[in-house]
């Protein structure tokens, strides 16, 4: 035999055990992702559901003369989305309908309540300032911009 093809031979052997390293890891992170586990079964929803209405206030207390110039129109609404941000910084964002009304599911937690396009007078003033979602459950809340306490 030959010096090379003797080298040959022995450098086969550590590509083989590295190959055979890999998809044994890939065959493990395949079984616990819980994609090769038992057909049927369905990890356990870890998220809340949030319902909800933003009000945008234009024209806070006391009331002005010309009131309609207060009313916020749809794409005020429309434009923007309610901006949540988690206590460990996870931000989500959740679409406003034109009438200001909102759905989503989040992680359970504590969140600091802002609106997407913060332009108008009032906007950095949330009323909730945060909100809490508990898994498995739905919470309901009136989000008001520019509010009086």
């Amino acid at each position: 035999m030959s010096p090379l093809s003797a080298l040959g031979q022995a450098g086969r052997a550590p590509v083989i055990i590295l190959a055979a390293v890999v998809a044994s890891t890939l065959v493990a992170a395949f079984v616990l992702s819980g994609l090769g586990g038992t057909p049927g079964r369905t990890l356990a929803p870890t998220t809340g559901r949030i319902v909800g209405k933003v009000s945008i206030v234009l024209c806070p207390e006391p009331a002005v003369v010309n009131s309609s110039a207060c009313k916020a129109p749809p794409e005020m609404y429309s434009t923007r989305q309610l901006v949540l941000t988690s206590s460990t910084g996870t931000v989500v964002s959740l679409p406003l309908n034109p009438d200001g009304t909102f759905v989503g599911q989040l992680p359970p937690g504590s969140y600091q309540v802002a609106i997407s396009n913060c332009n108008f007078l009032g906007c950095n003033l949330p009323m909730p300032v945060t909100i809490s979602v508990a898994t498995n459950s739905t919470a309901s809340y009136s989000v008001c911009f520019n509010c009086l306490p």
